[in-house]
């Protein structure tokens, strides 16, 4: 005894040890025997050698009961064997919708004859122009006051050196640098952005024609190949050559026949109309996703779920609510890039980085003829507008894609308005949104499908045309 009361031998955690040691022991030495249970203990031996990954030896690694490897049961591959192949020599001798993609116009080093025969009709000498005659009209004053009208300039100008301006030319040269690929930078972003938009669409119209059925559909469809022109439009200014209407040829091409009467009337008192398509494609996808009776049809049960068991039931649910996230998910990205462009085209590169980039090219522009006219004399002249030229249009060339929404503002008439290939997409986009395929109804395929019906179609026909082939 111990403070009065007696000590139990053994302590009851003793006890407890040694009855899980013996239950190892016998689940070990006779799994199946142990509660009498089929399949091992509590029926698990089966089913862990369906999910453990095979060990060494034949036998599964983690899917044991207390220590117990289980060996993994054999399994019979059924060969299946696949439809007939096409004969891609007939094929080939059919004309395709179309042959390879294409491509932008680019620059080819055999080009430099054209580039110099066109010297005078690029857009950005003539935005520089005023520039040229200013720094023209200077260094032919500067001779003329050196050669003849004011003698002592010229003792002036003979103890000048160049070395100051082969000092800062090296300056001149980084802010003309920094300047330029801070502009492209936004150029190439622009791109990406109308890029990933294209992406967006296209995702958008993949899950429209399989999720979505009938008019509900359709009325999708037709704001969805709306949107790009649609955004386009937002993001640029009117210009009296290229732009003087509120919608160019190319975007109203890419919006006729689409939008309604009363979708107009929604746009036209929107405070941000590719915002508001956006939010009618939602208004849209709730529609459908509450609409029992055509979820209903759209998985062989009848009206209000009649004819669906429960699991069906359970099963479409689960369906529905994915579809309806991912859609969810696709449109929030449509604003996530309307967002990107709008701050491309509401903020600039750095006002005072611009600034003092033009006024320090200016003054070293303007003194350039002082330090050159001793040596060169009048030859002086040419050289220092060449090489204005030169430098100035290194400057616009960052101001004309600084904007890259809006370049036909800085070039309109040139036929290089349209240079990140934006509005070439539209009509590319509007094919994309409304063919039908998967479809394989011959009736979807007119006019490349490109127009609205509210036909029911299956979209998964083609699937069961070849599940039928195969054996």
């Amino acid at each position: 005894e111990e403070g009065g009361r007696a000590r139990r031998w053994p302590p009851p955690c003793c006890k407890m040890r040694t009855a899980v040691l013996w239950v190892a022991l016998l689940s070990t030495a006779a799994p199946s025997a142990c509660f009498n249970v089929p399949g091992g203990m509590l029926g698990l031996q089966k089913a862990s050698s369906i999910a453990a990954p095979r060990s060494l030896k034949g036998h599964t690694g983690p899917a044991m009961l207390l220590g117990r490897p289980v060996r993994q049961e054999p399994r019979t591959l059924v060969k299946m064997a696949p439809p007939p192949p096409a004969n891609w020599e007939e094929w080939a001798d059919k004309d395709p919708a179309y042959l390879a993609t294409t491509g932008a116009p680019r620059y080819a080093s055999n080009d430099w004859l054209f580039n110099i025969l066109t010297f005078f009709g690029s857009p950005i000498f003539w935005r520089v122009f005023s520039n040229l005659v200013a720094n023209f009209v200077f260094a032919t004053a500067v001779w003329l006051l050196y050669a003849y009208w004011f003698p002592p300039l010229a003792a002036f100008c003979a103890g000048l050196t160049t070395v100051p301006h082969a000092l800062t030319g090296g300056a001149i040269g980084l802010l003309l640098v920094f300047r330029t690929n801070a502009a492209y930078d936004r150029f190439w972003e622009a791109r990406k952005l109308w890029g990933a938009l294209v992406n967006t669409v296209r995702d958008c119209a993949r899950m429209a024609h399989v999720h979505l059925t009938g008019k509900e559909r359709d009325h999708f469809l037709a704001c969805l190949g709306s949107f790009p022109a649609v955004l386009l439009q937002h993001l640029q200014k009117l210009e009296p050559v290229y732009r003087p209407t509120l919608y160019s040829k190319t975007q109203l091409a890419a919006v006729t026949g689409a939008l309604g009467e009363s979708d107009m009337n929604l746009l036209w008192k929107a405070r941000s109309r590719p915002f508001a398509l956006i939010k009618m494609m939602t208004a849209i996808l709730r529609t459908n996703a509450i609409n029992v009776d055509a979820i209903s049809k759209r998985y062989g049960g009848g009206p209000k779920g009649e004819g669906l068991s429960s699991y069906q039931a359970h099963v479409i649910q689960a369906a529905q609510i994915n579809e309806r996230q991912v859609a969810d998910q696709t449109l929030t990205e449509f604003c996530n890039q309307m967002g990107a462009m709008e701050r491309i085209v509401k903020s600039i590169v750095p006002t005072s980085y611009s600034r003092h980039t033009s006024r320090m090219l200016s003054i070293w522009t303007l003194t350039l003829p002082f330090v050159l006219v001793h040596t060169l004399q009048v030859f002086m002249i040419p050289v220092v507008t060449i090489i204005c030229w030169m430098l100035t249009v290194i400057e616009e060339v960052g101001h004309v894609i600084e904007d890259p929404f809006n370049i036909h503002m800085m070039i309109a008439g040139s036929g290089q308005e349209d240079e990140l290939r934006i509005e070439a997409s539209l009509g590319v986009l509007r094919g994309d949104v409304f063919e039908r395929i998967p479809a394989n109804d011959e009736s979807l395929f007119e006019n490349g499908g490109n127009f609205l019906t509210d036909k029911e179609y299956d979209t998964y026909k083609f699937h069961d045309d070849w599940v039928k082939t195969a054996t």
